[in-house]
């Protein structure tokens, strides 16, 4: 499968919607356990909430869309970011922040994702940035190896909890 990396203009964000559905089925299967802290966002408003999240960040400058594309469809997207560094590691002072990975189910197996990777990972270096940050919601197993196959170290754990508590 042939396919370009290119950067998506804030113009065209509305292309990403299908794969952001696809990666919220893929959350929903993933991480059943996070319905018993209430429900998910249907996938209209889910979109609208990222949506609003992407242009809010890609109004700074160091913060981009690469998408992978074949003759005009999109087959994934990393969407990537600078954050101010904690001031524990001496990591520079922004790190890079893969918001969001995601590959079509149809173009899985064709190494369309490590090239996303590969791709941010440039991008981030080029602004001068040494380390990147990357979620993975728990019981998602695939991404996790994915990520540690090219390199990534545990770093936090992440936890989410309500803030009423039960009777």
């Amino acid at each position: 499968m042939g396919y370009v990396i290119d950067v998506l203009p804030a113009a065209g964000i509305d292309r990403l919607e299908p794969l952001w559905r696809e990666l919220l089925d893929h959350h929903l299967a993933s991480a059943p356990h996070l319905a018993a802290l209430g429900p998910a966002r249907a996938p209209g408003d889910s979109w609208r909430v990222r949506r609003g999240q992407y242009l809010q960040w890609l109004a700074a400058p160091k913060a981009t869309v690469l998408v992978a594309q074949n003759s005009g469809r999109l087959l994934g997207y990393a969407m990537i970011r600078a954050a101010d560094s904690a001031g524990s590691w001496q990591w520079g002072d922004q790190v890079g922040i893969l918001e969001t990975l995601v590959v079509s189910s149809d173009a899985r197996g064709a190494h369309v994702g490590q090239a996303l990777l590969d791709a941010a990972r440039q991008r981030l270096a080029g602004w001068g940035i040494q380390v990147m940050t990357i979620s993975v919601i728990t019981g998602n197993e695939g991404a996790l190896r994915f990520y540690h196959r090219a390199g990534a170290s545990d770093y936090q754990h992440a936890l989410i909890m309500p803030v009423k508590q039960p009777p």
